[in-house]
């Protein structure tokens, strides 16, 4: 187990001794939440292909309000339910967490049936104002992903989704979102989405 992944503010996490995983770097999490700003505060966040959890991390650190993390390896989801249950004050807010070990091509497909590990929650409610998608770069099915999470009731009018993807990786235009923001560092871009609504 390493422990060399570093939060903003400092905190170290855990991540697996392995070579594949890849979580998002520092960078570029401090580009996320400078982007986002207090629009964090008292949202609910809905994490794709959480890995570690850093970024679940950092949205519960910038005051999101519901945090659920999707990451299907088993050995994984467990280090991010640990890197959570570490951050401050959580034992007041374990309630707003959870961490479910599914896989995200299945648990976003838009009549799945969608169940949280918690039964405080209750995810037929529950819309996120933020989705973070992190797919793995070697694999090109982030627009398949994303056909998935816009056909999906979980999302608000306003919501925002944010792919992480390598620069290499081109998001095509749709009917069911708009780019709003393209922003690159390093081996890494964002491209932030947003919901069209038809009329």
């Amino acid at each position: 187990m390493k422990t060399n992944l570093r939060l903003i503010g400092g905190k170290r996490i855990q991540s697996p001794n392995n070579i594949y995983t890849r979580p998002t770097t520092l960078r570029v999490r401090e580009a996320i939440f400078n982007i986002l700003k207090n629009r964090v505060d008292n949202s609910n966040w809905l994490d794709l292909f959480s890995g570690t959890g850093a970024v679940s991390c950092e949205a519960y650190n910038h005051g999101a309000r519901k945090i659920i993390a999707i990451e299907k390896n088993k050995n994984n989801s467990k280090i991010c339910l640990k890197n959570l249950l570490s951050l401050q004050d959580i034992k007041k807010r374990q309630n707003d967490i959870d961490v479910i070990c599914k896989d995200v091509l299945n648990w976003t497909k838009p009549n799945y049936e969608r169940k949280l590990s918690s039964k405080i929650m209750d995810l037929n409610k529950l819309k996120f104002d933020f989705v973070y998608l992190d797919p793995p770069y070697d694999v090109n099915f982030h627009q398949l992903v994303l056909n998935q999470v816009f056909n999906c009731d979980f999302l608000k009018k306003d919501s925002v989704v944010i792919c992480e993807h390598s620069p290499n990786i081109y998001i095509k235009k749709s009917t069911l979102w708009e780019t709003i923001d393209v922003r690159d560092y390093g081996q890494s871009r964002l491209t932030f989405l947003i919901n069209i609504q038809h009329p």
